[in-house]
């Protein structure tokens, strides 16, 4: 119901038991010590200094925690957004701050009013095809501009991934070798616990909560060795800027034009956020038997960006490893999630001095480490050897993606799924049916091939529900199948696949009865759902006929299916 999503959620506080707080306490502050540096680390990406992702990690759990839907969605920021705060800042120019504020401010209310006005079913427009070639294109771009920084060079931010290697390549004689050393170790050292550390904790008897506890902690040691080793270095090896403790005052709000220039940005976060934050609580949702709504969603997530940009920060999303992390810990509500943002904030007033020593070379290997989860080759060997078509629309989207950045990719993705859907749709089945049982059953005679001998009787089936954009087809194939059978009589029309009928849909069936009445055929209909016949009512009753099931309508035509013998006269259209 539209306005329903917008009431807090606050149901969970009925049934939440004291003993819920440990668990809790304990998966929140198993989270910070993944969120902290993650925060740092996609600020970062997204060109912003490191406090911003901290001020994004903060007040976005508390927002999610009243509205969203699911104990374990860890809200804050994330790669693929980061990625495209940074190519619209580049786009736009003038204050970093002010162009990331704004595109947070805009996301949030796109994604509040899908949520208040009970859209969130759009997120279904999105295909997984294109969404799999998007993320996994995303992930080399976000690689590819991490690398300067892994490397210790300084160049210009890329929005696609040949102008990257480009400026990649021509600053590599500029490459710092401590910096260079430091960086790839950090990340060899990042992908090794990645892949092994959890299997091998869970070998050594190490279960959850623990066992994430530690493999989440070792990335963290990484980043804190890294530090310590580029400390003897001094200014060879960069480290993020340091800043006062405190939380940030209110951001610049820009111009019209600006807010403008920044839509279409704002728009393509919103996508992002809304589809990757609806698949991430999809898989989560059966841990804990909660009920997902997407409106709720998408309120939640909306409230949280307009409320990061308010607080100092910048877009988020909803993190996969972060909540996968929240549910093994052993999480009992959103307040797992409230936890870790309390441990940020205190690492902001407490510890702030000593995050300056992090080295920027070690952030950017924890990003790099973290984008080979957007890449899922499974379940694109999966969609390929399902359709090939589909296949194809994986290919585009990740080309489109990686050639002309992921504003115009998604947009490029988004849009030949829906061309594809289109097409799908407007080019349904209409099949000639039959029976092989004495009419128990009906199925397609082109799939088994089974000859039509018994005219004037003609039986054909639709496959897809009626509208505008196939009605002609249907209409045109209909027309085909009756003129190869000069001898039909009496139509019989199976309607079981058709689940709607628009405007045009009925008008085309009128058109169909009229000019068939005209040739003197009738046409009958069978296993017509209710609220089809309700939009067919129009039709004249003389001329067609409703039918519960098709053996009914044939037998009205004079045919009795029961004394069809396959030896004396063959198989049914029937």
């Amino acid at each position: 119901m539209a306005g329903k999503a917008i009431i807090p959620r606050l149901g969970w506080l009925k049934t939440y038991a004291p003993s819920c707080l440990v668990n809790d306490g304990v998966a929140g502050l198993i989270l910070s010590i993944l969120l902290v540096p993650q925060a740092m680390a996609y600020a970062q990406l997204a060109g912003l200094p490191p406090q911003m992702g901290l001020y994004a990690a903060m007040t976005p759990p508390l927002l999610y925690a009243l509205f969203g839907t699911s104990c374990f969605v860890s809200v804050g920021p994330v790669a693929l957004v980061s990625l495209i705060v940074a190519e619209a800042s580049g786009i736009a120019g003038g204050d970093p701050a002010s162009v990331v504020a704004i595109i947070a401010i805009q996301a949030g209310i796109l994604l509040l009013l899908v949520g208040a006005l009970g859209l969130g079913r759009l997120v279904n427009f999105v295909s997984e095809p294109a969404l799999l070639g998007f993320t996994a294109a995303a992930a080399f771009l976000i690689a590819a501009s991490q690398l300067p920084t892994l490397l210790g060079l300084d160049t210009e931010r890329a929005g696609n991934l040949p102008a990257a290697l480009g400026a990649l390549w021509q600053g590599l004689p500029e490459t710092s070798t401590p910096t260079a050393l430091i960086g790839g170790g950090a990340l060899v050292a990042l992908l090794i616990i990645n892949k092994f550390a959890a299997p091998l904790l869970w070998k050594l008897g190490v279960h959850p909560p623990w066992r994430q506890a530690i493999a989440k902690s070792l990335p963290l040691i990484v980043i804190v060795m890294a530090a310590y080793l580029a400390t003897g270095y001094e200014s060879a090896v960069p480290s993020v800027q340091t800043f006062e403790p405190g939380l940030p005052g209110l951001p610049s709000i820009g111009t019209l034009d600006l807010w403008l220039t920044l839509f279409p940005s704002s728009a393509a976060v919103a996508i992002i956020v809304f589809v990757t934050a609806t698949a991430v609580a999809k898989s989560l949702a059966g841990s804990d038997r909660s009920d997902l709504d997407t409106s709720r969603e998408a309120v939640a997530l909306g409230m949280g960006n307009v409320v990061a940009a308010i607080s100092g920060g910048y877009a988020v999303g909803a993190s996969l490893s972060r909540s996968a992390l929240v549910e093994e810990s052993g999480a009992r509500s959103p307040l797992a999630s409230v936890v870790g943002a309390m441990v940020v904030l205190a690492t902001m007033l407490f510890l702030s001095p000593l995050l300056g020593y992090l080295p920027r070379t070690a952030l950017a290997a924890l990003v790099i480490s973290a984008v080979f989860g957007l890449i899922k080759l499974g379940d694109i060997r999966a969609i390929w050897q399902h359709d090939r078509l589909e296949g194809y629309i994986v290919a585009i989207a990740f080309l489109a993606t990686v050639l002309l950045g992921v504003r115009l990719g998604l947009a490029i993705g988004a849009g030949i799924s829906i061309a594809h859907f289109l097409w799908f749709s407007s080019v349904p089945r209409v099949t000639r049916i039959g029976s092989d049982d004495g009419g128990a059953s009906f199925r397609s005679i082109d799939r088994d091939d089974v000859e039509i001998i018994t005219l004037p009787v003609l039986g054909i089936r639709i496959d897809r529900s009626i509208y505008f954009g196939n009605a002609e087809y249907v209409e045109e194939e209909i027309f085909k199948l009756v003129g190869k059978h000069e001898d039909v009589e009496c139509l019989v029309l199976d309607m079981r696949s058709v689940n709607g009928v628009d405007a045009s849909g009925v008008a085309m069936l009128r058109r169909l009865v009229e000019r068939l009445e005209r040739a003197d055929m009738k046409v009958h209909f069978a296993e017509t759902h209710a609220p089809v016949i309700e939009k067919l009512k129009a039709l004249d009753p003389a001329v067609c006929h409703f039918h519960r099931t098709v053996g009914d309508a044939v037998g009205s035509c004079g045919v009795a299916l029961d004394e069809v013998n396959d030896d004396a006269v063959g198989i049914w259209p029937r």
